[in-house]
């Protein structure tokens, strides 16, 4: 896993995202809502979606249903609040890591979806 998409409305967990994450080494583009990060996925290819839930013009439940469609091959992690079981089936991404996020547990799930991938 290389590319990381990450829609997420705040800008101070934006920037602890972002930093976290480049200086592991990813290749990281931020993105402002779901639908930012829709609008980006066909070019920038991402290998992981990371998104918050409850986001502008499109939430991130909508985005993971949108990612499973147009680059199925991209893994989804859902960074939220929201309960999980409030989700429709299809909107479930494939691991969720729940707020308040330190940058140690959000390197953790990443590193998790990527062996999993890799296992796979």
């Amino acid at each position: 896993m290389q590319r990381i998409l990450i829609a997420e409305d705040d800008p101070v967990l934006s920037m602890i995202y972002q930093i976290t994450l480049a200086e592991a080494g990813f290749d990281v583009l931020m993105c402002q809502d779901g639908q930012e990060a829709f609008e980006a996925l066909e070019q920038f290819k991402p290998d992981l979606v990371i998104t918050d839930h409850s986001m502008p013009r499109m939430n991130g439940g909508e985005l993971v249903s949108a990612v499973r469609k147009a680059r199925p091959g991209a893994a989804t992690l859902m960074a939220s609040a929201i309960d999980g079981r409030l989700l429709k089936d299809d909107q479930h991404a494939d691991a969720r890591l729940e707020k308040p996020i330190t940058p140690g547990r959000l390197l953790r799930a990443v590193r998790d979806l990527e062996a999993t991938r890799i296992a796979a």
